[in-house]
């Protein structure tokens, strides 16, 4: 099963860690749902009142509260008050790298998988939107861009145009990885562009 291939390839290793002073901790889910037709990855639109990173298109997530047990909980926790998926709909199956992101945090992904049908439940005060994205069509050639030059922060720099929506900065790195370990994805083999569309 898929998700039983995924758990293997991010148990296979050591998650990288960042560290240092200063550096507020954070975590996010990696939604994925196995359908008959395929898997699909959820993601989510920021509302545009938030202080920060607003309008984006992210995972459920959030700093780490000092009441959280680890990152995992903070990821459950923030998905069930996001987007309402429970802590018990999400089978966890592993995490990836640390990412540091935009104010000085430092972001720790976790993958689970949902059921294949959810009620989504937003709340508006933190989401706008929900969807649910064919991991097929964020590897599709006419859906990825690798820009030529690094981000500011001196990574490479990404752009997934799926559902109408830009998907860019630490969530596209953090989707490129996964699909490196779970798909064997080669960000490398597309020509890089030095323009966005």
């Amino acid at each position: 099963m898929l998700s039983e291939r995924i758990a293997k390839a991010l148990n296979s290793r050591t998650p990288k860690t960042i560290s240092g002073n200063g550096h507020k901790p954070a975590a996010v889910l990696l939604p994925i749902q196995e359908r008959s037709d395929g898997e699909y990855l959820v993601l989510t639109r920021r509302a545009d009142h938030l202080p920060t990173h607003k309008g984006q298109i992210a995972f459920p997530g959030g700093r780490v509260d000092p009441r959280d047990a680890d990152a995992t909980e903070t990821a459950l926790r923030e998905c069930y008050e996001e987007i309402g998926i429970g802590p018990e709909c999400v089978r966890v199956l592993g995490r990836l790298d640390e990412f540091t992101a935009g104010y000085g945090l430092v972001v720790t992904p976790i993958v689970g998988v949902i059921p294949e049908r959810c009620e989504f439940r937003l709340d508006p005060a933190e989401t706008t939107d929900v969807a649910s994205v064919p991991i097929s069509s964020l590897m599709a050639q006419a859906n990825f861009v690798r820009d030529a030059q690094l981000s500011p922060g001196g990574h490479p720099s990404y752009h997934f145009y799926v559902n109408g929506w830009d998907v860019w900065g630490v969530t596209a790195r953090i989707i490129v990885q996964f699909l490196e370990l779970a798909y064997d994805f080669d960000p490398d083999s597309f020509s890089p562009t030095a323009f966005l569309r």
